[in-house]
């Protein structure tokens, strides 16, 4: 016998003490939506069904073709759409050990909103390699978590004011010194600072913090020892100097120009836009009664910012899906699919951009962003259609991580005691 579970019941077969459930050993989980998405080609395919064993997609196609082993759980989405499980490649989880009770709801709200796998772009002291680690202990209920550690920045730049303390330096010496000792510490990227603020305004235009050959150097080192390099930089002449050193990947480039872009796209350097945090503080902006002048400068900003990233997109840019949460607040990230087909993206595209190309710049295409056999069982069930209405990727139904049930219906679910 199997049991049968709707949305709806689905919480019926979870845990009694609201832990995670999973599929382990001989108990398959058979999941059978309205439609199914293939990202890669963008095929909808209504009546299809998937099989998970263990932590992996075991199988996939018309659901008269996937066995359900006896004993199977088998959950029916009848109006929901099944999709791979969504990637941020930019967020900050945690503030300050890596296990706070506020770094604990920032991880379960990323994961509750059906964001399987981050990049986590810094935190102080290295604190996401003890989050990431706790995760993967399951200490912690959250997402896989690729992390950065200690962002490097010179002293006065901006990742000396948001990420005080080890990533800190004067010199190249010290810099490569940084480089190594996140290596070290189990750092995958590497997260540095090239220029501009943290919101893009008309100051970025022409900033840049290290000279190119520090850039260069800080790179080549990293990508020795294995580490991918995401830099920060708003303007153009902070993007091109950062392309030009080999960095993977360019957070923000709000102010970036056609030249920027060119280069980008000749070196195939990924844009993480973050592009909907600007509409959210100009939403709060107008929302706490700030003065005329205050809202036309945030969106005079936006607009910006929306018209050059607009164009870089238009060139042909890569594009790879990050929010820069906390500046957005945990939990929001669909938002931010929905926001970069304001920039151009189609519905299918801005999708992708959370799945095969984030998967693509973490290097992980072999294991998640795509619902293929052999991949973790990364899956996120939405209510409804997001390539006809992208905003139901707010209205998520189910999560799946690794095989383990971690949301179903409008309840996130809590760590193992």
């Amino acid at each position: 016998m199997r049991a049968v579970l709707s949305v709806a019941r689905v919480l019926l077969a979870l845990a009694p003490t609201g832990a995670p459930a999973r599929s382990d050993g001989d108990v398959a989980l058979v999941v059978r939506p309205r439609w199914l998405l293939e990202v890669e080609s963008g095929a909808r395919h209504e009546g299809w069904a998937l099989r998970v064993e263990g932590s992996q997609i075991a199988a996939i196609g018309p659901a008269n073709r996937v066995a359900v082993p006896p004993g199977a759980r088998l959950i029916e989405l009848p109006g929901a759409t099944l999709l791979p499980g969504l990637i941020d490649v930019h967020v900050h989880l945690t503030w300050d050990d890596g296990r706070s009770e506020a770094t604990r709801e920032a991880a379960r709200a990323t994961l509750a909103a059906g964001f399987t796998t981050v990049r986590s772009c810094g935190a102080p002291e290295g604190a996401d390699l003890v989050l990431r680690d706790a995760v993967e202990r399951g200490e912690i209920v959250g997402p896989r978590i690729v992390a950065a550690a200690a962002p490097l920045g010179v002293t006065g730049g901006v990742c000396a004011q948001v990420f005080p303390g080890h990533g800190v330096v004067s010199t190249q010496l010290e810099a490569l010194a940084h480089v190594r000792r996140i290596a070290e510490a189990g750092a995958s990227w590497l997260k540095l600072c090239a220029g501009g603020g943290v919101l893009p305004g008309a100051d970025d235009e022409a900033a840049l913090e290290m000279p190119s050959s520090m850039l260069a150097a800080i790179v080549a080192e990293a990508h020795r020892l294995g580490l991918r390099v995401a830099a920060h930089a708003q303007g153009p002449v902070a993007v091109s100097a950062a392309v030009r050193a080999g960095v993977d990947s360019i957070e923000h480039g709000g102010l970036l120009d056609e030249a920027a872009a060119e280069l980008m796209i000749e070196r195939r350097v990924f844009l993480v836009p973050t592009y909907y945090r600007q509409r959210w503080r100009h939403e709060r902006t107008l929302a706490r009664g700030a003065p005329a002048a205050d809202l036309e400068r945030s969106a005079a900003e936006m607009r910006r910012a929306r018209e050059r990233q607009r164009r870089a997109i238009a060139l042909g840019v890569q594009v790879a899906m990050g929010t820069d949460a906390t500046v957005v607040p945990h939990g929001l990230g669909a938002r931010e699919i929905g926001a970069l087909t304001d920039l151009g993206l189609s519905p299918l595209e801005a999708l992708r951009a959370a799945t095969l190309r984030a998967s693509d710049l973490l290097g992980w295409k072999d294991r998640v962003g795509s619902l293929a056999p052999g991949h973790y069982a990364d899956l996120v069930a939405v209510d409804g259609d997001p390539l006809a209405e992208i905003e139901v990727l707010e209205r998520v139904v189910l999560v799946i991580k690794g095989g383990m049930i971690v949301r179903a219906g409008q309840r996130p679910l809590e760590a193992t005691p």
